[in-house]
């Protein structure tokens, strides 16, 4: 993809990249099968037949299942740097992004939990530690 104009780059990237972060949230959230007893698999089979599958839907999830996240494919210290330019460049154009700000602050207790070297799929192993 060509962009014309300085800086759209980087700002398409960080626009690419509060999907990617409120996708692996929401695939996080998704643990909460597991919480109520249900195979956490069933998600992913379900999601499987529908309009919201897709191939990085496919990865993570079953990497977060089988707790499969110490190679990374985007580090989670890489995450929390990139949702913290998203949030301070959103505030900068005037927008409040609700979910980047949850996300970025969910990254940055992971990171601070010594979870930086994971994978940014990681993150859901906040949502175990907070029902402990």
């Amino acid at each position: 993809m060509w962009l014309d104009e300085v800086g759209q780059p980087s700002s398409l990237k960080l626009a690419d990249n509060v999907w990617v972060l409120a996708t692996v949230e929401g695939i996080a959230e998704s643990t909460l099968a597991d919480a109520l007893g249900v195979d956490p698999r069933l998600v992913i089979d379900v999601i499987d037949g529908s309009g919201l599958n897709g191939p990085y839907v496919q990865t993570k999830d079953p990497k977060m299942i089988d707790d499969d996240l110490d190679t990374p494919s985007f580090p989670l210290d890489a995450a929390a740097r990139d949702a913290g330019l998203i949030t301070d460049t959103a505030r900068a154009a005037g927008l409040h992004l609700g979910i980047a700000e949850v996300v970025r602050e969910r990254l940055r207790r992971a990171a601070d939990d010594g979870l930086g070297r994971a994978d940014v799929a990681a993150t859901y192993r906040m949502s175990r530690q907070a029902a402990s």
